[in-house]
């Protein structure tokens, strides 16, 4: 439920009140607002998703939302007819006011020292998690981390057309995304230089580190739920749900992941993982701005337009933040998309092996690929397949036959690793 106090010319009380009379809503005036002379203080109580059309047929009636309109959120309300007030709206999925919205986005937006301090040690934790392998830890470390914030008040900022609050959420999310990875390179030269894990350490065999080696094909409509359904949460009547998408989209591991590769000698593994992030930040900005934009949020006067300059910094600046956004946002698609063609072609020959007589008795239970799009050492692109089997067959030639399919489809050298996990079948008969 949101109070709302307006300040109503007298000449316009009536029509005023007869809104929010037609609306079933009770109300209480106030003569004289304190602070002009010729108006009242109306005061009344709605659901939040009733208070954009409540404002909109006020303005029909030439109330003017901009002289005075606070909205404030209340724990309960008790007047006749308020049960069938909430039931009218109960059912609803419209979403709140955009002054609502907006000043939602402004009061997510942390400060600079506090989201540094969280990022930074958000991502000590998901680097701990990701080496120790505990999925609890590391998703502890997405609770921590605030990145997501920034994400939604910028795609707030697109849909408004506010630009300095595009400008500073893309900032923010330009320093968190640093200040993760950076961090992640330092407390993992750290935990090798005290010897707390072997430096012989492959990195990307650690499961859960596996998993966030390169963009996979479905990072993509992940990315984009995550940020749609953030969106949602934070414009209607649902839980704003950061914390969901911060655990959906898993952006600090990510971050950690790409930090530990970096740390220890393994670039493709920092390189693959940096891509990964960066793709699942721009899938989260894109989904949560497009579901903004099917709400209907749109720009009105209260917000500056992105466009509309008075200088020639302002122009430089927002020029060269949408050139470096522009040249990220193409390295990253054609990056993935790169990768995303090598993968198909790595899934696509890997069954084809498994369909063969001899292969017909394994179960994949994983295919793990590293990035295909840089190979600084030309030594091929690592894929690490794991296999499950009764455990007294042997498959010794596995690995060469699934070299040579996955080259011959992608044309690229590649190193394959061939992981089993053994099972036995009981053959007791029942007596």
């Amino acid at each position: 439920m949101r109070e709302l106090q307006l300040s109503v010319p007298r000449e316009q009380r009536p029509r005023v009140l007869g809104v929010l009379e037609e609306r079933g809503v009770a109300y209480v005036v106030a003569d004289g607002d304190g602070a002009r002379d010729g108006h009242d203080l109306v005061s009344f109580v709605v659901p939040a998703d009733a208070v954009e059309h409540v404002l909109d047929d006020l303005a029909e009636v030439g109330y003017d939302r901009r002289v005075y309109t606070v909205s404030t959120s209340t724990e309960f309300a008790i007047y006749e007819g308020v049960d069938d007030v909430q039931d009218t709206w109960a059912d609803t999925p419209n979403s709140i006011s955009p002054e609502t919205l907006r000043s939602k986005a402004k009061d997510m937006r942390p400060n600079t020292r506090s989201y540094v301090w969280m990022m930074l040690l958000s991502t000590v934790v998901a680097s701990s998690g990701l080496l120790v392998g505990s999925p609890a830890i590391v998703v502890g470390s997405m609770v921590l981390a605030p990145l997501v914030a920034p994400m939604l008040t910028a795609s707030i900022g697109v849909v408004r057309d506010d630009r300095d609050m595009l400008l500073d959420s893309l900032g923010q999310q330009a320093l968190g995304l640093g200040v993760a990875v950076v961090g992640a390179v330092v407390f993992s030269f750290a935990v090798k230089a005290l010897h707390v894990y072997p430096a012989t350490l492959n990195v990307a065999s650690v499961e859960l580190l596996s998993v966030r080696l390169s963009p996979g094909v479905l990072s993509v409509p992940i990315g984009l739920a995550a940020g749609a359904a953030g969106a949602f949460g934070l414009a209607t009547k649902g839980n704003v749900s950061i914390v969901g998408v911060m655990v959906a989209a898993a952006l600090v591991p990510t971050a950690a992941t790409a930090g530990i590769g970096f740390a220890w000698g393994a670039p493709v593994v920092g390189v693959g993982s940096l891509l990964l992030l960066l793709l699942t930040i721009v899938a989260v900005n894109t989904g949560s701005s497009l579901m903004f934009a099917y709400l209907d949020y749109r720009p009105d006067e209260v917000d500056e337009g992105i466009f509309d300059l008075s200088s020639t910094r302002e122009a430089a600046v927002l020029g060269g933040t949408a050139l470096v956004v522009l040249v990220v946002v193409a390295l990253v698609l054609v990056g993935a998309v790169q990768h995303m063609a090598f993968e198909f072609a790595v899934n696509r020959a890997t069954e084809d092996v498994l369909a063969q007589g001899e292969y017909t008795d394994l179960d994949l239970v994983g295919l793990t690929v590293e990035y295909a799009g840089w190979d600084p050492l030309g030594e091929g692109t690592t894929v690490t397949a794991t296999m499950s089997r009764v455990s007294d067959q042997s498959y010794p030639a596995l690995a060469n036959t699934l070299d040579r399919a996955v080259t011959e489809r992608t044309d690229q050298p590649v190193t394959v690793q061939v992981q089993f996990r053994d099972y036995e079948v009981s053959n007791a008969t029942a007596g």
